[in-house]
């Protein structure tokens, strides 16, 4: 009974107060919804369990070491060490895998498109515990060099285009022009941590790409086997590996859980959004805890009346925790309309940089996340104001003139703490966006190297069983480059394997002659162009000549350097005449150096952005097997300058790419803009995040500070009318109201900024070209701050330049 009157007066102290209450249900609302699209992702990602039988028994391989007490792994493995694990650790189920999906040419009922194509090895399907649905997987005779042109279907892939036969099993379809015979298709639910239309036989081996650290490798732990039985066999096992690493102090093979391998690059940045819209709930909860406190104090009378009456002090403190219940409920409920549109909101904005995005959903168990949210914020929130309700002392409240109730100094220090606190946290927020989006304007500011306007790219694979002699690659290029400097509006055009803003492909390179003369390869980024690549893009010619037409695979062999090349390896001698050596006899004599264009990284210190040592080589005297293996892992690409609009030359090119070769189709145009966004997604997507995170922050904090002013300034009219009376100026009364918030965001703002100068370190490896101590970032967050402080506490007290003291005296 009484907790029904309870509700039917909370219902009426909130229909009394309808502004209070839509400010603090839209608070919750933007907090929760925050939260709950967050954590959607966060669960999907981290906490949600593999989608496969027994997930907690699935590792992956790694390589761990500790370098001058540093520690480090490596989650790919050579060749060498796939094959050490398939014969010797027999408490794992392994399989072997190319960690990463790549675009392939497709060729099946009359239909020609681009898939994505994963290569995996035998027992791949079979280790994570997924059996196809129709069909079977691929075995270890057939998984080896030579071995049969094999594929196995997507559940999708097989509905688009086979329309669920059954019959498709045994079927011949044409892919990287060859014929492969269709022998399964995967469940619907079957899905890897890479976007996959097929799969095809990985046939590792320690040749080629197995030389390098190009494979990923999973296993399943045999029934029966513990975690630490498996590691230890595995660095036993693996041992021979390492014994030429004679600088490293540590090294050795190791599992560690597949999602954990399958997550890692997402871990960071995930937790700090995760954080991050953390500290917005505490900011929301603050600003409600404050405005309930502001609700309490205009009620003192009221609820010393009930206690007079003989109502207890823990029927005040309930009515005070249903109110904020009530308002916490419509709060989360509307939490979930707007983390609903948060989550597709951020599914678009992360779909190229984090693949587990799309398995996010608001299900069953968000939703009761959200619900404990809800309740966790109602008590977080209602607590503290429901207690101070309690205490209220019943001779001096009912004493107060005229039932305005003027709080006492406790409980408006208790609110003044609250909104400090919350400036400080939006400070903290407020840093830390400053500091990624310098630095991503930092990126975007940097020379590219080459002219943008009017060029365009055309990407295309050539991994295609009839593309693999260097006669036949650059019988097409020079088929398709006559054919596209023919078209209307087209000035130049050139092909390359890599583009400016795109990861390098990495090799080893030694120089043989000059005071610089190596005893051992260093590493340096590769690509082979075609001549009129560097006319096309203007690349400045710096010295020496550019890649001709008249480098053939009959004349000397040739290369054209970048500027950061000469400057790590060839400064002290000149760089035009020098040879440098790229393994097996490939020794090619320096004839240019062109300036640096900006690269992706691929090697080194990873940042972004960046002007690596590179070297160019005439795609005319790149063997075949060369090309073989390097178009498994990049798509060339057609570069054209238009003296348009670039799209004005798009219906040429694919008419061009139709006429050459009907099986290569264009998989994607961009322009070299889109390709530099494409290279600073990730920086671009964390910095709108946090970004937007610190703007709802900074709106709580204000809207903190203004509440607190607007009351303070209601509690005080009789003490500022008074003062008006005794002849202070209306300027003197404005400039008291206002100085407290003022010092109230002076205080928060010296608070935040020692948060903002621990926690930010966890930021370093997301910024560049800034420090996280930057002062200007500083210097602009806490001016901005202030500034927005003072206006929000000066509002409010203007309203005392309508004040009229002789009312007030009246009053008294």
């Amino acid at each position: 009974m009484n907790l029904a009157m309870d509700l039917r007066h909370a219902l009426r102290i909130l229909r009394r107060n309808p502004a209070s209450a839509i400010i603090i249900i839209l608070t919750l609302a933007l907090c929760i919804g925050a939260n709950t699209a967050v954590f959607s992702i966060v669960d999907a990602t981290f906490l949600r369990a593999l989608p496969y039988p027994e997930p907690g028994r699935l590792a992956r391989v790694m390589t761990y070491f500790k370098h001058h007490g540093v520690e480090g792994h490596n989650t790919a493995v050579t060749g060498r060490a796939w094959e050490i694990v398939r014969d010797h650790a027999n408490f794992l189920d392994a399989a072997v895998y190319s960690d990463g999906s790549s675009n392939v040419n497709f060729s099946a009922a009359g239909r020609v498109q681009q898939v994505k194509q994963q290569r995996v090895s035998a027992g791949f399907f079979h280790a994570l515990g997924v059996a196809p649905r129709i069909g079977r997987e691929f075995t270890r005779q057939e998984d080896r060099t030579g071995g049969p042109a094999l594929v196995v279907l997507s559940d999708s892939l097989w509905r688009r285009v086979y329309h669920e036969e059954a019959s498709v099993i045994g079927q011949s379809i044409l892919l990287r022009g060859e014929p492969y015979t269709v022998i399964g298709v995967m469940p619907e639910s079957f899905h890897t941590d890479v976007p996959a239309d097929l799969w095809t036989p990985l046939q590792p081996n320690t040749n080629g790409e197995g030389q390098g650290s190009n494979y990923a490798v999973l296993a399943r732990l045999k029934s029966g086997v513990t975690w630490a039985q498996a590691d230890a066999q595995l660095a036993s096992t693996g041992s021979s590996l390492f014994a030429n690493w004679t600088d490293v102090a540590d090294a050795r093979l190791h599992l560690i859980p597949l999602q954990e391998g399958e997550t890692e690059d997402l871990r960071k940045p995930l937790l700090i959004l995760w954080a991050a819209v953390g500290l917005v709930l505490l900011i929301g909860c603050s600003n409600v805890a404050s405005l309930l406190l502001a609700k309490a104090a205009t009620r003192t009378r009221e609820i010393a009346t009930r206690l007079a009456l003989g109502s207890g002090r823990a029927g005040i403190i309930r009515q005070f925790l249903l109110e904020a219940l009530m308002l916490a409920i419509v709060g989360g409920a509307t939490g979930i309309l707007v983390g609903y549109a948060g989550l597709a909101g951020l599914k678009k904005l992360a779909a190229q940089n984090y693949q587990t995005v799309d398995s996010a959903h608001l299900d069953a168990r968000v939703l009761s996340v959200t619900a404990l949210l809800s309740l966790l914020v109602c008590l977080l929130a209602g607590v503290f104001p429901a207690i101070e309700a309690g205490a209220v002392d019943i001779r001096n409240s009912l004493s107060e003139a005229g039932g305005r109730g003027v709080a006492g100094s406790r409980k408006r220090w208790s609110r003044r703490l609250l909104v400090s606190g919350e400036i400080a946290l939006a400070v903290m927020l407020l840093v830390g966006a400053g500091l990624l989006i310098r630095s991503v304007a930092y990126l975007y500011q940097l020379r590219p190297g080459f002219d943008s306007n009017h060029a365009l790219a055309a990407s295309f694979s050539l991994q295609d069983a009839r593309y693999s002699t260097t006669q036949r690659v650059n019988q097409l290029f020079s088929s398709g480059l006559e054919r596209i400097r023919a078209i209307p509006g087209v000035e130049s055009a050139g092909v390359a394997l890599t583009l400016p803003y795109q990861r390098g492909l990495n090799t080893g390179v030694k120089r043989v002659d000059g005071p610089q003369k190596d005893t051992g390869y260093q590493i340096t980024n590769f690509d082979y162009v075609t001549p009129g690549f560097f006319e096309t893009l203007r690349v400045p010619l710096l010295e020496g000549r550019l890649i001709q037409s008249s480098d053939t695979a009959k004349s000397a062999p040739v290369v054209v350097v970048t500027q950061a090349f000469v400057k790590q390896y060839l400064s002290r001698q000149d760089p035009v005449g020098s040879h440098l050596d790229f393994g097996n006899k490939d020794i090619r004599t320096v004839v240019g150096v062109v300036g640096d264009v900006q690269q992706s990284a691929g090697f080194g210190e990873f940042v972004p952005l960046a002007s690596w040592a590179n070297v160019y080589v005439p795609a005319t005297q790149v063997d075949g097997e060369f090309f073989k293996l390097v178009h498994n892992w990049f798509d060339p690409a057609w570069v054209v300058r238009s003296a348009g609009a670039p799209a004005s030359v798009i219906p040429g090119i694919e008419k061009v790419a139709a006429t050459i070769d009907p099986m290569i189709p264009i998989a994607k145009f961009q322009t070299f803009d889109d390709l530099r966004r494409a290279s600073m997604s990730d920086q671009s997507f964390q910095a709108t995040l946090l970004g937007s995170l610190s703007a709802l922050a900074l709106v709580l904090a204000i809207v903190g500070i203004y509440g607190l002013m607007s009351q303070s300034v209601v509690e005080r009219t009789r003490e500022l009318g008074i003062r008006l009376a005794l002849g202070a100026s209306i300027s003197q009364a404005i400039r008291e109201a206002t100085l407290p918030g003022v010092t109230l965001a002076l205080a928060g703002v010296a608070i935040g900024c020692v948060l903002a100068g621990m926690s930010t370190k966890v930021l370093a490896h997301l910024i560049w070209g800034v420090t996280t101590t930057d002062p200007a970032t500083y210097a602009g967050v806490a001016t901005g701050l202030l500034l927005v402080a003072a206006i929000a506490s000066l509002v409010p007290a203007l309203r005392i330049a309508r004040l009229n003291p002789t009312d007030t005296l009246r009053e008294e």
